[in-house]
């Protein structure tokens, strides 16, 4: 029985990485009494995935998660029930349902708090608006490459001395909210220090089908 589940990661859960995650959620599962189906192969491994990997320290409320578990039919509400049992603090399962046909992460909301003045945040982000690109420049430990964060995230909102801004998935890339951070420094020309980033929603879309080719002679 293949589900989806979502989750909110609240207070000290957020400074989980992706890979803690699922462990963590692997964990949960069993000692709630469910047991995952494993892959096919010579080294199977538990059926489970995050939509969208979140980067260390930020919060979610949109936390989605596909699993399969043996068996055809599992009470779903009970499945919260015992889930919320077993899951560390901060980590709370909202709800779960049956999946439907395979989808992929197309883009994210994230609501990023400041330490700053409401009026310096008003103005960098009227600023970043005006901007035709913004680019900022991505490090690795392997490459640096530039990225415009204008193209991904092309409109900050305000709320309050926050903002909530869309970030866009594309088959070439996306942006990360720090680097919409750095960008929205840029234009303030100041420190714009962060107090909290909470991802907001994910937004799905249907994989794409990948068609055969064939070569003709």
């Amino acid at each position: 029985m293949r589900i989806e589940l979502r989750l909110a990661i609240r207070d000290r859960a957020r400074f989980l990485s992706h890979l803690e995650m699922v462990d963590l959620l692997l964990a949960a599962f069993r000692r709630a009494g469910y047991e995952i189906t494993l892959s096919n192969g010579m080294r199977p491994r538990p059926i489970i995935s995050l939509a969208l990997a979140r980067g260390v320290g930020v919060a979610s409320e949109d936390e989605r998660c596909t699993i399969e578990l043996v068996g055809d039919s599992h009470d779903l509400d009970a499945l919260i029930e015992r889930l919320a049992a077993t899951c560390p603090r901060g980590v709370v399962p909202l709800d779960a349902r049956l999946a439907g046909p395979k989808t992929i992460a197309a883009g994210a909301t994230y609501r990023i708090a400041f330490d700053a003045p409401g009026d310096l945040v008003a103005q960098a982000v009227d600023a970043y608006l005006a901007s035709a690109e913004l680019p900022i420049e991505r490090r690795s430990p392997k490459q640096r490459r530039t990225v415009d964060v204008k193209r991904f995230a092309p409109e900050p909102r305000l709320d309050g001395s926050a903002i909530i801004v869309d970030i866009a998935i594309l088959e070439d890339g996306s942006a990360k909210p720090e680097e919409v951070i750095r960008a929205l420094a840029s234009c303030a020309n100041s420190d714009l220090p962060s107090a909290g980033v909470t991802r907001l929603a994910v937004a799905m879309a249907p994989k794409p089908v990948r068609m055969a080719t064939t070569e003709t002679t």
